[in-house]
């Protein structure tokens, strides 16, 4: 995790070399395959150095709460106004319809998940237990500034914090003693 104040990408140059850089601004968002992408305007260089980042690889929680308020801002200022950026790229009414519901429906999704203890800057202490949730596995997430765990949709918890669920699967994990492994100790 970076400085106060600073919001990090951490971007692996090579199995030895590991650079940190700072992310100045969100520019745009969309989403490939189910997964979140973020266009990045880098601290110290030129917009034509600006790239697409998954969100997972992201550690500026503030800067994208900020864009998606933007975002929220400009939708509620002008709904029917196409935005500068389907100005600029020339898409068609419909197109532009389209990217706004798939803004505002993303931005509902992201909305929700940083409602959880990881959009408030909380640590987990542990993972308390697993349920389904009409269909959705959740983890009871006990956090450590708090003493109300909470449920979490397992998809975020996976990628938000992948050693505390491994640890969670690891306690939980139970061997069958079936005879033919109880014959093949004894005949040691």
């Amino acid at each position: 995790m970076g400085k106060h104040g600073e919001n990090l990408v951490d971007v692996e140059v090579d199995a030895l070399d590991e650079t940190e850089f700072i992310v100045e601004k969100i520019i745009d968002r969309k989403v490939v395959n189910g997964e979140v992408y973020y266009f990045l305007k880098w601290k110290g260089f030129d917009e034509s150095e600006n790239t697409w980042e998954p969100e997972m690889n992201l550690d500026c929680p503030e800067l994208i709460a900020d864009y998606h308020k933007r975002v929220n801002a400009q939708s509620k200022k002008s709904p029917n106004e196409p935005s500068p950026q389907s100005n600029s790229s020339k898409r068609s009414a419909r197109e532009s319809i389209d990217h706004q519901q798939e803004i505002s429906d993303t931005s509902k999704r992201n909305k929700r998940a940083n409602e959880f203890g990881y959009g408030r800057g909380l640590e987990i202490e542990k993972i308390l237990g697993a349920t389904d949730v009409y269909g959705e596995l959740m983890f009871l997430i006990k956090w450590q500034a708090t003493d109300k765990p909470e449920l979490v949709p397992a998809r975020i918890a996976n990628i938000k914090s992948p050693q505390h669920v491994i640890r969670f699967y690891e306690d939980r994990l139970t061997w069958a003693n079936t005879d033919e492994n109880t014959s093949i100790h004894q005949d040691k």
